[in-house]
């Protein structure tokens, strides 16, 4: 869990114990999405040796293209290029 992911969950705990408006609710999903986005997911690879985003399957490399990019480069979700499971 990165620190995104931790301040997420304290503040939704935060909200679960107390009285706040659907608005604080709202605020929370837009935050998750952005929480969601940062933490790093394993790039997919197929047997032509593309590699594509995870979340919006865009290829961010391939046999003629290497990139080690920390993001994608179309919907901004964080990128794993490690080799380890």
């Amino acid at each position: 869990m990165n620190k995104y992911q931790d301040a997420f969950e304290k503040a939704s705990l935060c909200c679960l114990c107390t009285d706040t408006a659907e608005e604080a609710h709202e605020y929370l999903d837009i935050l998750k999405e952005l929480v969601d986005k940062a933490a790093p997911k394993k790039v997919e690879k197929n047997i032509e040796g593309a590699s594509y985003c995870p979340n919006c399957k865009v290829v961010v490399a391939n046999k003629n293209i290497i990139n080690d990019l920390n993001y994608c480069h179309y919907c901004g979700k964080a990128l794993d290029w490690s080799d380890e499971e």
